[in-house]
Order: C-alpha cells, then sequence, then structure tokens
C-alpha cells in the first residue's frame, strides 16, 4: 500500500554488522529530501520497524516545527559554535546602540562592543579552544565539563574565571541549539556554578573627603566625587558629554548604559555645582570630563594611584566608590526603588549586594536590639 504524502518512508539496509538489516529514514526538509539512520537494527531490537516509525514520525514533527537537527549537527565542533556565538553576541550589542546617539556616544558605543566581543574571543581561544575547538560537539558530555572544571583549578584559576569560561561555552552551545536547522541535537548538563566571592570594597565619608582633597585635577575631581554621590559607573561617567548637564539634572542616553535605558538624575548642590564648572566654556559636544588640557579622561590609573596612597587607602578601586555610593544612599534613607533608578542597577538583589555593612553597622545595631 502506498505511504501517504509527507509521511517519509522506511528501509532496511544490510551490512557485515546488521546482516538481517538495520532501519534507515526518509523525509523531506523544505523539499529537499533527507536520510538518516535510525540506529535500529532486525538483530537487537524488538518491534523494530515500530520503533524506527515512531522516530521517523518525530523527525517529521521536528521539521514542521523548524525544531529539526541539521543533517551535520553531529559533525559540528565546538570552535564552530564559538564562531556563532561571537556573530551573534557582536550582533546583538550592535543593535542596542540607538541611531540618533549623538556622534562621540555612538563612537564609545560602538567601540566598546568591538572591546566586548574581543574579550570573548581571548577568553575562548586561550582557555576553551585548545580543550574543546577540535572535538565534536555532539560527544562533549558532563564528565568531560566536570574534568575541564578540575584541571582549571588544579591550575590555579579562580572559581569567577572558570565560571566565565563555562558560561561562553553553555551560551556558545545554548545558541546552536535554539538555531533553525539546530547545531546540536542537544546541550549537556554542566557543572553547577562555583560560589564566587564578592569584592565588598568601600569607604566612609570621612575617608572620602581625604582621598578627595588630594587629587589634584579638577575634572577627576569632579569625576570621583559624582561617582561617590551618584554610584555611576566608570565608563558611563568618562563619556557623560556636556549637553547631559540640564540645569539641575544629569541624563543618560539610552543605549549609553550598561543596561541600555536612559535616566535622569537630579543632582545634589555641591555635585551641580563642580559640573558646571567643568561644563564652562566647552560645546555641547564636548566631554563633560576632561583633563587641564581638554583630553577626554579614560586612562587615570597613575592619578588614582597616587591620590590612594596619599589619603593611605591601599587598594581602593575607583568601583568601589559605586558600593559605597549604594551604602551611603541606604544610611541616608533613599528608597530602595529610587536608589536603582539613580545608580542604573535593574535587580533588587544585586543592588543588595553593593549594600555592604562594616563592623561599625553591626555595633551601633546592637544598641537597637
Amino acid at each position: 500500500m502506498a505511504r501517504l504524502y509527507g509521511t517519509g518512508s522506511l528501509w532496511l539496509r544490510k551490512s557485515k554488522r546488521h546482516p538481517e538489516g538495520e532501519w534507515w529514514l526518509r523525509f523531506y526538509v523544505a523539499g529537499r529530501q533527507r536520510k538518516e539512520n535510525a540506529r535500529i537494527c532486525l538483530c537487537h531490537h524488538k518491534q523494530s520497524e515500530s520503533k524506527a516509525q515512531k522516530l521517523l514520525a518525530k523527525r517529521i514533527g521536528e521539521a514542521e516545527a523548524g525544531t529539526l537537527p541539521s543533517s551535520n549537527s553531529k559533525r559540528t565542533l565546538v570552535e564552530d559554535l564559538g564562531s556563532a556565538l561571537f556573530t551573534a553576541k557582536r550582533t546583538e550589542i550592535l543593535r542596542k546602540i540607538p541611531e540618533d546617539l549623538p556622534a562621540p556616544t555612538k563612537a564609545w558605543r560602538e567601540k566598546r562592543a568591538a572591546k566586548v566581543v574581543e574579550g570573548m574571543e581571548q577568553r575562548w581561544n586561550k582557555r576553551v579552544a585548545p580543550v574543546f575547538g577540535h572535538l565534536k560537539a555532539a560527544l562533549i558530555t558532563k564528565s568531560d565539563l566536570e574534568t575541564y572544571l578540575a584541571d582549571r583549578l588544579k591550575a590555579g584559576a579562580r572559581f569567577s574565571t572558570v565560571n566565565r569560561e563555562l558560561q561562553l561555552l553553555r551560551r556558545a552551545y545554548r545558541l546552536g541549539y535554539e538555531q533553525r536547522p539546530r547545531l546540536v541535537s542537544d546541550v549537556p548538563q554542566f557543572p553547577k556554578r562555583l560560589p564566587e566571592t564578592p569584592r565588598k570594597g568601600f569607604i566612609e565619608e570621612p575617608a572620602f573627603e581625604k582621598l578627595h582633597a588630594v587629587i589634584q585635577e579638577p575634572g577627576l575631581r569632579a569625576m570621583v566625587l559624582t561617582a561617590y554621590r551618584l554610584g555611576f559607573r566608570k565608563s558611563e561617567l568618562q563619556n557623560i558629554l556636556v549637553m547631559q548637564l540640564d540645569a539641575t539634572w544629569l541624563r543618560l542616553f539610552a543605549g549609553a548604559t550598561k543596561n541600555g535605558k536612559a535616566r535622569a538624575v537630579a543632582l545634589p548642590d555641591d555635585v551641580r555645582t563642580v559640573l558646571e564648572g567643568c561644563a564652562a566654556g566647552k560645546q555641547a559636544d564636548s566631554y563633560l570630563f576632561t583633563w587641564p588640557n581638554g583630553d577626554q579622561i579614560l586612562d587615570f590609573r597613575s592619578a588614582w594611584a597616587k591620590a590612594t596612597k596619599a589619603a593611605e587607602l591601599p587598594g581602593l578601586m575607583f568601583h568601589d566608590l559605586r558600593r559605597s555610593a549604594v551604602r551611603r544612599m541606604r544610611k541616608r534613607g533613599v528608597p530602595v526603588a529610587t536608589g536603582m533608578q539613580i545608580t542604573g542597577h535593574l535587580t533588587r538583589q544585586i543592588f543588595d549586594d553593593y549594600d555592604q555593612a562594616s563592623p561599625e553597622d553591626v555595633k551601633d545595631a546592637a544598641k537597637l536590639l
């Protein structure tokens, strides 16, 4: 009896290994014939034809739904997944950059996008590719991934570093699985994330005043004050234009922040005063924070190291000012939702992680108990 159109067909192929025959599938995908070995033989499987029919029906359903793995999925290498990941990441970042951004801001965001992808490629090529790149993606198992994790830890890698490397590989697999047709038929089970120790550095008001006083460059002093009061990220501050200073407000463009969302912050009086001084005599599309010669403040590691040493704050990082700002807001009674709007945090969990308690806080709490 002839089979109905679109239901595919089966046939037996005999070989030395399977003298009684092994079932093969034949069906069509987008008008093109596709053949697949069902790996079901008469010698080892009871009701082998019924099992092959079920597999054929499953493949036809996947083809109609667009979830059928590529015919080459079993030959896909891990390095192929990496190439697809970098292309997709580059497109994803560029898609978040609005066309109407001012030219300096747009150029910064595009440069930043290239740097992010470059960092991913370096991590991949240095650690992941030498171990997995030449292997078929379909053959990687959880045991292989756990061995990689153990070897990296034995080599002295930090937990956070290993997590980033495995996360990169996981994203490559996930992207390959989500593509149509799929580059891989499934995603292996990855080990659980290793517990990371977040940085907890911050400074109190007296320490900040000491630090602020020893910074000689006016532009850098203004940037440090803004970071401590408003909790802005370093990259956001470095690329603020004069036009973003609007009377008593500082406005960040959509697409020019880490989360891609615009935000506007009302300025404290002292911050507004120093920012107006930074903007004096500059064009609207000039950078707000500059060195005395007018150059944009980008690399200030030398000046920062000199200032922290003079203020007796060894090891203090610029990003600790963001954490200090969150803590300062909490102590001054700023509502959490308002604080998140100022700093640009999207989740309460991350905002709370930045709010660190000191021994003095615990000591003060004892008086309230």
